[in-house]
């Protein structure tokens, strides 16, 4: 009786042991199925059709605002190479697409690129025509004209590529096939994997160059001369001309100047005068530089976009003060550009107390009372000791 209780108990404890067992290896299996990688989701590549969008500006440059720098794609019905729609074909209409500034907030989408020319910030996405659930209504090839819609902000240049999107329709509106081809004198180009649409963000910003003196002898009314070069950088590919204004103390008398990039252009500025250089673009490197040294101590103040001015005093009136001399104290190479917030140079001209020549010649009469009057001490002097003597 005791040996078969025994015999039950042992039975009864395999059972409970292999149930145990077999709940962990089923628990096991479901984690390792609840933590696996998600299967991935098939997307019917033509389904869709994909183009890129490219922006790119000066390194350093906000992005334009959101609200006024949309941009937006189309997808036209068209007949290309000479040929007309084809009779009985109904194309449907393929929604617009668009897109602004803001999806460049991470994670929206936008991918920063580094493109050759260094200096430029270019930032890229992808956007997709949908094509799904599309009804053509008979099988053959349908031609869409792919464009981008002119762009509203002043300083944006958008691209002019144009695109044909050609869909391949089988059986019961069935895309077949999607393909891109240049668009070249309303004929069909090279094929394309995906188009890229580039704008390009070049804002512009402002130099001014001011000039004062100081001194109790300072002429407020003496010319001083300057120069001034615009260059071309990579931040800023420009190679003409922009405008400038020269005012005077008050403000008024108003000259204008027109200043030929990476060239030198002279100028004269007197006490409390400003120079303006108007709608320059920004990432424009500059030099200004007063070229004829004077009895004045020159002192120069920079400010490259906004930032604290660097100030630097030549200590001899034969050496010339720079703009350059001073940012190369102060700022590193990428940073000597015309930026979004105040650009300025501002020579200060000090000039030192002297004793003028007329102070003597006015007081030649005294002088000449002084030197007297001592003579006549020194023989008094002299004719006492010989007395006593």
């Amino acid at each position: 009786m005791i040996k078969a209780m025994k015999g039950a108990r042992k039975k009864q404890g395999k059972i409970v042991s292999f149930a145990f067992a077999l709940a962990l290896v089923m628990g096991l299996t479901t984690a390792g199925t609840a933590f696996a990688d998600p299967a991935p989701i098939y997307v019917d590549p033509n389904s869709y059709a994909e183009i890129t969008k490219v922006l790119e500006r000066p390194m350093g440059v906000h992005l334009p605002a959101p609200e006024i720098a949309g941009f937006n794609f189309s997808a036209t019905p068209q007949a290309f190479d000479d040929a007309a729609i084809p009779a009985g074909l109904s194309f449907p209409e393929i929604a617009s697409i668009s897109l602004n500034t803001n999806d460049g907030v991470l994670p929206d989408g936008w991918t920063r690129t580094y493109p050759e020319n260094w200096g430029i910030d270019s930032i890229e996405r992808s956007l997709r025509f949908d094509l799904a659930d599309l009804s053509f209504g008979r099988a053959g090839q349908y031609d869409y004209l792919i464009e981008q819609q002119p762009n509203s902000h002043g300083d944006i240049t958008d691209t002019d590529s144009r695109f044909i999107l050609r869909l391949t329709v089988g059986q019961n509106d069935a895309i077949n096939n999607v393909e891109f081809f240049n668009l070249a004198g309303g004929r069909a180009g090279a094929a394309v994997d995906t188009p890229r649409f580039v704008s390009t963000y070049t804002p512009v910003g402002s130099l001014k160059i001011t000039s004062e003196v100081s001194g109790e002898n300072a002429d407020e009314h003496k010319d001083f001369e300057f120069r001034v070069r615009l260059t071309s950088t990579s931040f800023a590919d420009y190679n003409g001309t922009v405008d400038a204004t020269i005012t005077n103390a008050s403000g008024s008398g108003a000259s204008d100047h027109t200043i030929t990039f990476n060239q030198w252009y002279s100028f004269t500025l007197q006490h409390g005068w400003e120079m303006e250089i108007h709608d320059v673009p920004l990432g424009t490197a500059f030099m200004v530089n007063e070229p004829a040294a004077t009895e004045y101590i020159p002192t120069v103040s920079v400010a490259v976009n906004g930032h604290l001015p660097f100030v630097r005093t030549v200590g001899n009136s034969d050496r010339p003060a720079t703009s350059e001399t001073a940012l190369s104290q102060a700022f590193p190479v990428e940073d000597r550009v015309v930026g979004a917030g105040e650009n300025k140079v501002a020579f200060s001209h000090y000039l030192p107390h002297t004793a003028e020549a007329h102070i003597v010649q006015d007081n030649l009469i005294w002088i000449a009372v002084i030197g007297a009057g001592a003579l006549v001490f020194v023989a008094l002097v002299v004719f006492m000791r010989k007395r006593l003597n």
